[in-house]
């Protein structure tokens, strides 16, 4: 019988082990596999999930990390970038918003 997703079984053991939080797996799989960056898992995950804009995460993530102040992302991002002179951002933004007239950033 066969692992279900999200669970592996080594070569020659009977007992399915869950894919730990940043990995994945399909049904029958001998191992877990990495999520890729921009993407996460939580533990006994048969795929990953991209990150919202807002977050970012490296390779291997259990969850995403929010963007500070300053920053944007967009969806399965792997970083976030600055905002463009003249715009900001809160925290968890997935766009730059211009300054008003007479201020700046």
């Amino acid at each position: 019988e066969s692992c279900a997703g999200g669970s592996y079984s080594a070569t020659g053991s009977a007992t399915c082990e869950s894919c730990v939080g940043g990995t994945f797996s399909n049904t029958g799989a001998a191992s877990c596999t990495s999520c890729a960056s921009g993407t996460y898992s939580d533990e006994a995950s048969s795929a990953c999930t991209k990150c919202d804009s807002g977050t970012w995460s490296n390779w291997n993530a259990a969850s995403c990390v929010v963007c500070v102040a300053g920053k944007l992302s967009s969806s399965g991002a792997s970083t976030c970038v600055d905002c463009d002179a003249g715009k900001y951002s809160d925290a968890r933004a997935g766009a730059c918003t211009a300054c008003d007239s007479g201020t700046y950033s």
